[in-house]
This record gives C-alpha cells, sequence and structure tokens, in this order.
C-alpha cells in the first residue's frame, strides 16, 4: 500500500537528517567491524601461545568473553542499524544490544580493577573500595539503561509506520543514558590514580629491571597508565557527542568505545602473561600461568615463596 507523500514527509522531518543517519548506517558499522577483525586477528598468536595451554580458570574465561563478546554486539549493532524495520524487533534488538554493551564494558572494568588489585599487591582496602564504588554506580547505570529504553520502546510502539520505513535508528533516542558514561570515567580515573598513586608510594618495587617482579610490576603499570588514557579519550569524546553532535550521530562512538574496552583490556592481560613468560626459567612452551596471569602474581603467592607458582604442561 502507497504511502502518501504527506505523511512520508511527516516521518522524514520528524526523523532527521537521513544523510547523518546514512553515514551511521554504512561507514560506521564498517569500520567497527573492520578494527574488531583485525586486532582479533593480531592477537590471535600471542592468544595462542599463552593463553590455550593454560588450564580453564575464571580469568581466563573472563579473557575469552572480553574478546570476543564484542562480536555479538556486531550482529545486533547490524541488525537495529540496517536490517530491522519492524517495531517489535527493533525494540528487542536494542534491549539486547544495550544490555549486553552494559555487560561487556563491566567486563572490561574487572579486568582494569583486577590489575589495580594485583598491582597493589592484593591489598584488602583496594578491593573493599573498589566494590565500594561499584556498588554505588552500577546500579544506578542499569537504572538509567532501563528508563532509556523503556522510552524508547514506547517510541517504537508508536513510531511503527515510520519504522518501517526508516528501520530502528530514527526512533532511538539514547540521551538518558548518559550518566552510566559519566560513572564510566569514573571508573577508569579511580583506576588510573590508584595506578599513579602506587608507583610514586613503592617506586623502589619499580627500580630492578631484571626480578621478575619489577618487570611484571612495570607491565601492569605501563599498560594500565596508556591504556587508561585511550580509553579515556575515547570516552570523554564519546559524551560530548551526546551532549553537542546532531542527535543522528549522538550515539556514533558507543560501540567503538566497546570495542576499544575490550581491546586494550585483552592486550592487558596478554602482556602481562607474555612479561610472566619472558622471566622465566622455563621455555614458552612449557610456561603457563596456573590461572590467567593475574592470579599467579609474586604477591599472590604463599609469605617466603619467591618463585612463581607455574605447571609443566604435560
Amino acid at each position: 500500500m502507497a504511502i502518501p507523500h504527506t505523511i512520508l514527509a511527516q516521518f522524514v522531518a520528524q526523523a532527521g537528517d537521513l544523510t547523518l543517519y546514512q553515514i551511521h548506517k554504512t561507514s560506521y558499522p564498517v569500520s567497527v567491524i573492520t578494527c574488531y577483525v583485525l586486532e582479533a586477528i593480531a592477537t590471535l598468536p600471542d592468544e595462542m601461545r599463552y593463553v590455550w595451554p593454560s588450564d580453564w580458570s575464571l580469568m581466563k574465561m573472563i579473557y575469552f568473553f572480553n574478546k570476543y563478546s564484542p562480536f555479538v554486539d556486531i550482529v545486533l549493532l547490524v541488525q537495529v542499524d540496517i536490517t530491522s524495520h519492524d517495531a517489535d524487533a527493533c525494540a528487542l534488538q536494542f534491549q539486547l544490544l544495550t544490555y549486553w554493551l552494559i555487560v561487556g564494558v563491566l567486563c572490561s572494568e574487572f579486568i582494569l580493577i583486577v590489575r589495580t588489585y594485583a598491582l597493589w599487591g592484593g591489598d584488602r582496602h583496594i578491593l573493599y573500595f573498589n566494590i565500594y564504588a561499584a556498588a554505588l554506580m552500577t546500579p544506578h547505570a542499569f537504572y538509567v539503561a532501563y528508563d532509556m529504553l523503556r522510552i524508547n520502546l514506547k517510541s517504537f510502539g508508536d513510531d511503527a509506520q515510520m519504522v518501517r520505513i526508516l528501520g530502528c535508528m530514527p526512533a532511538i533516542n539514547d540521551f538518558g543514558v548518559w550518566p552510566a558514561f559519566v560513572y564510566m570515567i569514573c571508573a577508569e580515573l579511580m583506576v588510573v590514580l590508584s595506578t599513579l598513586l602506587k608507583r610514586y608510594l613503592d617506586h623502589a618495587s619499580f627500580a630492578d629491571g631484571s626480578s621478575r617482579s619489577s618487570i611484571l610490576l612495570t607491565t601492569l603499570y605501563r599498560d594500565g597508565t596508556w591504556f587508561w588514557a585511550v580509553v579515556l579519550v575515547f570516552s570523554v569524546v564519546n559524551l560530548l557527542m551526546m551532549f553537542l553532535a546532531p542527535r543522528e550521530l549522538s550515539f556514533l562512538l558507543q560501540e567503538s568505545l566497546r570495542t576499544v574496552h575490550s581491546a586494550l583490556c585483552t592486550r592487558v592481560l596478554l602482556n602481562l602473561r607474555k612479561a610472566a613468560a619472558s622471566t622465566s626459567y622455563l621455555g614458552v612452551g612449557e610456561f603457563t600461568v596456573n590461572t590467567m596471569a593475574l592470579e599467579s602474581l609474586p604477591m599472590f603467592a604463599p609469605l617466603g615463596e619467591e618463585e612463581f607458582e607455574m605447571e609443566i604442561v604435560e
């Protein structure tokens, strides 16, 4: 059934600048997919060498979830941005995309927090502080996401005909979720300040560049500081776009931010395993850390034990 030109013009005016939406629907998904695939391929040799031989553990499962879960984001992103033209499908897929993105970012943040906890030698005060901060921020982040979804699900239903013609994106307005991204910046700032404070208070531990402990601590410090700086830039730009960019592009960087989180946290764990293997008296083919690299740091070993806990792969 043909749609009258007046109604079609009304839909176009309500949707906004279709040219900007077209940029989002074509260039953006392609760039995200390309970066994700290239990063996954680039880290695969180190993954096969340092991760695959180790026994299964909690950190190993977190590593695989952190690295490969963005694939689900990309599938949902393509459906929401490009393929779906049904209001019910848009509602379901947008909900899944939102919650999956939050869980994925929380997984990456968990890796950074555990890295900070390890850097501080398993200091329980650091652990309790991070748990307290997470307890303050995480529930409200889920609440603002829920509230944003409630508004958008109603929008999908009210604008079902426009969605059928123009797709899901013109009916989406996720500005209300901005507090969750502020919490993300606060969490990342907390991680880097803890890292810098440890470096300032315990500079002697970093001084001996030949010891295993110093090499691992330096790896933790270097990756935590530089990777945080990259993520912070993406987080701030993403927040500024939500406030300042046209509505059609306000959520342009959100999936890029998710992909960057995943990629950098993957490299945090891989670089730590490489550093541990390089300081081992065993060959790389014989060396595996008992867990995913953080749980076998010297500060987690029993008191008086100077060697890392290691195992020989049969």
